[in-house]
């Protein structure tokens, strides 16, 4: 048994390695290069119009979850409608070129759910945009007013600031500088520093993802599932709190999602691709620091709603096509 359960890890980790890597590495470019008023400025100021462009700008920033936060907060105080900028976080980790790539390649010959859960990602992201933009204000959103700056670190091992997320080994000395001041060797070393950061903080979770991943594929007997694999919306539900708990980069979980395809059908597996994506424990811990947790709640119930909703049809898709 030990054996076929180090074979499921070693599959899993070596397909999903090259993405996680290319994909710290792309949010370590944007980070540095990429300023916040750039991003703004793309964005049109309507309600519909804008919520509708933030909920594509994945196509052209391919950051996953774990990057996404410290870049909404950076947006908001600089005068980006709420609305806008929740579209973006929650968009951003599914509609990006890194995570549709990943997914492709874990969903070989079924190109249908690499594009499903790319469209899943702006849908949600829209609809619920526009919800906040209607049914929200700022002052129940967010934490603190878009004007004041002092945010607070969610706790002291991970600092979660403004414009950069410093993870545990993260050398960065530039920490709220104006990256259009650093000299090119600067910006270098800086995205040196964010990539190896930042790979050590997302890979731990994509590691405990595999563990757990392989463990139940190699010790857990099929028909243990049926009981929730069986009838919508209960798989649905099952792989959203299961994407929860595990909290891997929106980057590779594609790869743990595929070694569940034995127990669950489409849907719920872009339930796993589609929410987790959009919040997880640790962008939970990181969403604190900029809303109030009564809106997280919220955002929480409302994405995992329209999730199972999404599924719902797209699985119906998939029946037809």
């Amino acid at each position: 048994m030990l054996s076929v359960y180090s074979t499921y890890v070693t599959a899993i980790f070596l397909e999903g390695i090259f993405f996680l890597t290319i994909g710290v590495i792309i949010s370590s470019l944007i980070d540095v290069f990429v300023s916040d008023d750039t991003i703004s400025k793309i964005v049109p100021s309507g309600r519909v119009t804008g919520i509708a462009v933030s909920s594509l700008t994945g196509i052209l920033f391919p950051v996953c979850e774990c990057g996404i936060v410290p870049v909404v907060a950076g947006l908001i105080r600089k005068g980006l409608p709420v609305s806008h900028a929740v579209t973006m976080l929650l968009s951003i980790p599914v509609v990006n070129l890194v995570t549709f790539t990943s997914t492709y390649y874990a969903f070989p010959g079924t190109l249908g759910i690499a594009f499903l859960r790319m469209a899943g990602g702006v849908a949600v992201s829209f609809c619920l945009g526009l919800a906040v933009s209607v049914f929200s204000d700022d002052n129940f959103v967010l934490k603190n007013k878009p004007e004041e700056k002092n945010y607070k670190p969610v706790n002291r091992e991970n600092f979660v600031l403004m414009d950069h997320v410093c993870s545990p080994g993260c050398s960065c000395h530039h920490h709220g500088e104006d990256h259009s001041k650093l000299t090119p060797v600067e910006k270098i070393k800086g995205v040196l520093n964010h990539s190896v950061g930042e790979f050590f903080e997302t890979g731990k979770y994509f590691i405990i993802g595999i563990l757990v991943t392989a463990a139940f594929q190699t010790f857990v007997p099929k028909n243990a599932f049926d009981g929730v694999s069986a009838a919508f919306p209960l798989p649905e539900l099952f792989m959203t709190g299961y994407a929860y708990i595990l909290s891997i980069c929106s980057q590779t979980d594609a790869f743990v999602a595929r070694s569940m395809s034995s127990y669950f059908g489409p849907g719920a597996l872009l339930c796993f691709m589609i929410s987790g994506a959009m919040i997880d424990v640790k962008t939970t811990m990181m969403l604190r620091v900029i809303f109030r947790k009564r809106f997280i709640v919220l955002l929480a119930a409302g994405i995992v709603i329209s999730t199972v909703c999404f599924s719902f049809l797209a699985e119906a898709v998939l029946k037809i096509l």
